[in-house]
């Protein structure tokens, strides 16, 4: 016997004293009466269950932009150590960083690329002294010489948007060296 049939039995047994009857069957009726517990339950859980999807998403996509980026930043690098005397494409031949920082945009297009920013330090070696020098987008008139070392910094905001928090801005940095060939 259900919960319902078991609160109709009681009640049919129980005529005699009208608020003998509703006392005992609105006391049968609410100890068996489960229907909104699970509703209830889904929602104080629904919140935390929207967060941590939300958060697992968000971190996902950063992860992927954090992937594209490194990949995009070892072309840029790989390119511009490889642009010494190059004369095709005229830009590596006359710019080689700004050359190796539209590498990196074509290279990533699935981020938006707007809000890069590059920091590429040059190291040249010549006999036993070390010479750094720091480009952000441009070097026009650098020579490179075979065995130079370029490094190549980018850093990329995210904004990680997790349901119920305001969205936090972190920094994505993709960084990488090359040896000039």
């Amino acid at each position: 016997m259900d919960c319902e049939q078991e609160v109709d039995a009681k009640a049919t047994l129980r005529v005699r004293g009208k608020g003998q009857f509703r006392l005992a069957s609105l006391r049968n009726f609410f100890r068996c009466a489960d229907e909104g517990g699970s509703l209830v339950e889904f929602a104080l859980v629904a919140p935390m269950m929207m967060m941590l999807m939300t958060g697992m998403f968000s971190f996902g996509i950063g992860l992927n932009n954090y992937i594209i980026l490194t990949n995009a930043v070892n072309a840029g690098a790989r390119s511009m150590a490889l642009a010494r005397n190059q004369t095709t494409p005229a830009l590596a031949g006359t710019d080689p960083c700004k050359y190796a920082t539209q590498v990196v945009s074509n290279s990533a297009p699935l981020i938006n690329t707007s809000g890069l920013t590059f920091a590429i330090t040059y190291s040249t070696t010549s006999t036993s002294t070390v010479t750094t020098t720091n480009y952000t987008n441009t070097c026009a008139g650098l020579t490179m010489n075979p065995g130079d070392t370029v490094q190549m910094q980018a850093t990329l905001p995210y904004s990680l948007a997790i349901y119920g928090w305001k969205a936090t801005s972190i920094n994505l940095v993709g960084q990488t060296s090359e040896f000039v060939q």
